[in-house]
């Protein structure tokens, strides 16, 4: 059964909803990202900062770990024995993260995986980078998952419908 899960992804590709349904079918902890490392005014904090946090989760035994950071990614690579790439499309992205947007306005949600004291925003900058991810950080990423051996990638192009039931036996996917 895998137990160091990493989900990575564009923003908008759920894959924090995704490692929350994860950790109420496993019960492992999840350590999200930008949670970790970024302030609470969504800066980011000084690398140096990025190794000691990254022990927090690299250190155990099992957990989920969401988000991209590719600077930090082949350490979680090393330490995952699964690895879940959510590859979504960008008007699918552009979507989730205006739909995100307007439901935690109207309070109908609250974000999971968002700094601590941090306040929602939509900001030009971040609807362009949501905008480009996919031109800029699709390839680098499958590039990385070509040299993964001996570790379970699944690439999904719709994390909802992952089947967990299926993924947890030992003879899933």
């Amino acid at each position: 059964m895998y137990k160091k899960i990493i989900i990575i992804g564009g923003s908008g590709s759920g894959k924090s909803t995704l490692a929350k349904r994860i950790s109420t079918y496993t019960n492992y902890p999840v350590y999200h990202l930008d949670n970790l490392l970024l302030k609470s005014n969504w800066e980011t904090k000084d690398k140096s900062e990025w190794e000691e946090i990254s022990k927090q989760f690299l250190s155990k035994d099992c957990g989920i770990v969401d988000g991209n950071y590719s600077s930090a990614l082949p350490n979680r690579i090393q330490w995952a024995d699964l690895i879940i790439f959510s590859d979504v499309s960008t008007i699918t992205a552009l979507y989730r993260v205006f739909r995100r947007y307007f439901r935690i306005k109207l309070g109908l949600e609250s974000r999971h995986g968002h700094p601590q004291e941090s306040r929602e925003r939509l900001r030009m900058t971040f609807v362009l980078w949501v905008y480009n991810w996919n031109r800029s950080h699709r390839e680098k990423i499958f590039s990385m998952l070509k040299s993964v051996q001996n570790k379970k990638v699944i690439i999904t192009r719709n994390p909802n419908q992952l089947d967990l039931t299926k993924l947890f036996k030992h003879d899933g996917y």
